[in-house]
């Protein structure tokens, strides 16, 4: 291994540079893929064989072609390995269909792949594994970039591990990938929380929660990536020599993201023998004050006057380790300590960070000093000595401190007085590099809003105040959920982001103010059409072309179309005369005219359909108030049983009284069904009226019982229709048990199961003989219904009971005669002689 070879030289360092949403995309497919259930007992070099061949695979027909030399120099392995190990396992899984593939002369050219994971979701919107050809296309140059093998004479060169190889290999390849993927723009990659075991570094933790491994092979992959320079684990380093928390850096990702101005100096190699900084430059002064002085040196003061920040944004965004106000520069530690320096050790950028004993230090609000001290051109006044040195006790302490003061130029006898109100400090770039001087860490988007807010991630770093912040991604919030209601939980931040994309490459020039640019360009959906998902021609739940909005641009064009063949035709035929160059004019004017008649006529559809709707308004109300009127009359009507007033034409004791006397027809009906005898009518009637006569005794007891416990007439009616429904519902079941014993019924119920019973591949199982029980059992039971409904029409036949009004029989040997002596009409005569002779 060649421990000098450049890990970013070339245009490899290109694919490490992914946007924030680009990579969130990638990371999500690769883990779904690595989660797939059919991959759960798969080894890494399996799983990274399957992430190679999605990498791989060409969009449009959703295969990749290889052979088995080839895939394993991509994973680092022999070509028997992937014969035997990969492919085998990986079809026996259901992760990957294969197909060889034969030349014309019967020679085996490779092996046609399909990862089934990602041919399933084709074509689904939202799911992580549906990728686009873009996608498709970074996953594969990311690849490349970390372990492609290379090839001679093209513009491929090899990978960060293309010389790894052997035992490992592919865990190797398979962690720096989702290092990769997991890692910030300036290459650091987060690290896992929670209690780590002892011994274990939590960089070792992070590898191996990625991996899905032990803590202890995630240290070796680890202790493998280091050796190889593609992974650095540095140090916060003291000014005393202490070692502070690791790092988990990816250096490739660091100065790719330096290469593109993103992360200036990030994720270099480590400098041996690095000097350490001196102890004045690191705790000399405080580290806001040196901000406003380099600042007010950089730009004077603007105005008339000077502006103090909020007391939200001095407090709330102070780093931790600046010194307190009273503090002296060479002083501000305490005894037997050192200062500490933010210099990482083993990198190049700076980590913010303090000791365990830093001096605190007093919240200030950042004003401008300047330099000289007298009251008539001195700033403020307090101190007669010219000069501004040689100070009293300690009324102006630390104002001698070299950089105290910086000059104003510009404007007679220098800076205002204290009693006067200068302008606002100009704000300046220092240190901090934003239009607005924040004394802290530079603030990062909402954890919720993350995917959401990830193109204007860069700029949210500029608002000042954090009550800004929280308004602005209230209403952000307030859109995502907006687009909840349209495209799903799942699209909507994603749909929020690539329409925050989408502006922000149109944007000319770059934006420099954020919230007005939210909420002005970035925020407001711009719909083409009537569609409700439609947002600047491109449907929001697809990401495909809005069809309403190309049906209004075909019609647009039709008119014009239309409008020039019209004038053309005129010009040819004669009837119109014009020159070459007034052609274009007419056709203007006369499609200005047709889109203005197009308004009229569609102003006046308007106008229409409003009468319309009023029409209809008015006679909607005409109807809910007819209802209602009816309604009152209806609830105003007394009852039709007791004469009870305003009872809607039946009380609730009535009501009750006439579903118990219908179910007690009913309970009776199914008593006799089996009994009745069809030729005999008379003892049928007798039959129906005792046990009528008894079920209305037995009835009437259970209801004075009730009486005499105190209940009113409404709840005994109620309790004597459910006694009588009970009755009747026992009394049907127990005809179908008889009905359903029959010959007739068994042999349905035994044609049933065995028809299921042959449709059965496992016959002998416990839900196999479950259905076709059920079977049986439902083929009995219809008979048995349908005899018992053959049953109670003949009784209620016999009984007379339903029985519709007798039908008048004529009696035509006293009719005939007396129409045969009538005469015949001529024509009908007629008619009916030539009928006869016929």
């Amino acid at each position: 291994m060649d421990e000098s070879r450049s890990i970013t030289q070339g245009p490899r360092s290109r694919p490490l540079r992914l946007g924030r949403v680009m990579r969130t995309r990638l990371s999500a497919a690769v883990r779904a893929l690595i989660a797939d259930p059919r991959l759960a007992g798969c080894t890494h070099t399996q799983l990274l064989a399957a992430v190679v061949l999605m990498g791989k695979t060409n969009h449009r027909s959703g295969r990749v072609q290889t052979t088995a030399r080839e895939l394993g120099r991509w994973l680092g392995v022999t070509e028997s390995s992937v014969d035997h190990d990969v492919f085998p396992a990986l079809v026996a899984a259901k992760a990957v269909t294969t197909e060889v593939v034969t030349a014309p002369s019967g020679r085996v050219e490779g092996v046609l792949c399909r990862v089934e994971p990602v041919w399933e979701v084709r074509g689904e919107y939202g799911a992580a594994l549906a990728l686009t050809k873009k996608e498709f296309a970074v996953l594969l140059g990311l690849l490349e970039a970390l372990f492609a093998p290379g090839w001679a004479g093209v513009e491929t060169p090899a990978g960060l591990l293309a010389e790894r190889d052997g035992r490992g290999a592919a865990t190797d390849r398979l962690a720096l990938l989702l290092l990769v993927l997991h890692a910030r723009e300036d290459g650091t990659v987060p690290l896992v929380g929670g209690t780590v075991k002892g011994g274990r570094g939590r960089c070792a933790a992070t590898v191996a929660k990625l991996l899905g491994c032990s803590v202890s092979g995630g240290s070796k992959v680890l202790a493998r990536l280091r050796r190889w320079k593609v992974v650095q684990t540095p140090s916060r380093r003291t000014g005393s020599g202490m070692r502070g928390k690791q790092l988990l850096l990816v250096p490739a990702v660091a100065d790719a993201s330096a290469d593109g101005g993103a992360v200036p100096g990030a994720g270099l190699a480590p400098v041996q023998g690095m000097p350490e900084p001196a102890v004045a430059a690191a705790s000399s002064a405080c580290p806001a004050c040196a901000a406003v002085e380099s600042a007010d040196e950089a730009s004077p003061l603007a105005g008339e006057g000077w502006w103090q920040e909020s007391f939200e944004d001095l407090f709330k965004e102070r780093p931790a380790a600046a010194p307190g106000d009273l503090d002296s520069g060479q002083q501000g530690n305490a005894p037997g300590q050192r200062p500490v320096s933010d210099v990482v050790e083993g990198a190049g950028s700076e980590v913010a960070g303090r000791p365990d004993a830093a001096c605190l230090h007093a919240v200030h609000a950042g004003v401008a000093e300047v330099e000289e001290e007298s009251a008539g051109d001195g700033g403020f006044s307090g101190s007669a000595v010219g000069g501004g040195g040689s100070r009293r006790e300690r009324v102006r302490a630390r104002e001698d401190a070299p950089g105290a003061s910086s000059p104003v130029p510009g404007g007679a006898g220098g800076s205002p007085l204290r009693g006067e109100k200068p302008g606002r400090l100009r704000s300046g770039g220092g240190e901090f590099g934003s239009k607005r001087r924040v004394f802290g860490p530079a603030a990062s988007v909402p954890e919720e809003l993350s995917e959401a807010l990830a193109p204007v991630a860069g700029l949210w770093s500029q608002l000042g105040r954090a009550s800004t912040r929280r308004w602005l991604a209230g209403l952000v919030r307030g859109e995502v959920g907006r687009l909840r209601g349209l495209v799903g939980p799942e699209l909507a931040q994603r749909v929020l982001a690539e329409r925050l994309e989408r502006r922000l490459d149109a944007q000319r020039p770059p934006v420099g103010d954020l919230v007005g640019w939210l909420l002005k360009r970035g925020l407001p959906q711009r719909p083409g059409c009537w569609s409700q998902v439609c947002d600047e021609g491109l449907r929001m739940d697809t990401r495909g072309a809005c069809e309403s909005c190309q049906v209004l641009v075909g019609d647009r064009r039709g008119l014009r179309q239309r409008v020039a063949s019209q004038v053309l035709e005129e010009r040819l035929s004669g009837r119109l005369v014009l020159a070459e160059r007034e052609v274009g004019r007419e056709v203007e004017r006369r499609l200005q005219e047709a889109v203005r008649e197009e308004l009229v006529r569609k102003a006046a559809a308007r106008a229409r359909a409003v009468a319309e709707q009023v029409v209809r308004d008015a006679s909607y109300g005409l109807k809910r108030r007819a209802f209602a009127e009816a309604e009152r009359a209806r609830a105003a009507a007394p009852c039709a049983d007791c004469g009870l007033p305003e009872a809607a034409g039946l009380c609730l004791g009535c009501t009750e009284r006439r579903g118990m006397e219908a179910a007690l027809q009913d309970a009776v009906r199914y008593a006799l069904a089996l009994r009745f005898d069809a030729d005999d009518a008379p003892g049928t009637r007798a039959l129906w009226q005792d046990c009528e006569r008894v079920t209305r005794t037995v009835l009437a007891e259970r209801l004075g019982r009730l009486r005499e416990q105190g209940h009113d007439e409404a709840a005994v009616a109620f309790a004597g229709r459910r006694l009588i429904e009970e009755l009747r519902d026992r009394r049907r079941q127990a005809a179908l048990v008889r009905l359903g014993q029959h010959e007739e019924a068994e042999q349905a119920a035994r044609m049933a199961a065995a028809a299921v019973r042959r449709k059965q591949r496992e016959a002998h199982t416990v839900e196999a003989r479950d259905a076709v029980r059920a079977a049986g059992e439902a083929a009995r039971r219809r008979v048995a219904e349908r005899w018992l409904g053959e049953l109670l029409a003949e009784l209620r036949a016999v009984c007379s009971l339903g029985k519709a009004a007798p039908v008048e029989v004529t009696d035509w040997d006293r009719v005939l005669p007396d129409l045969a002596a009538k005469a015949l009409p001529e024509d009908a005569e007629r008619a009916v002689r030539e009928l006869v002779h016929a």
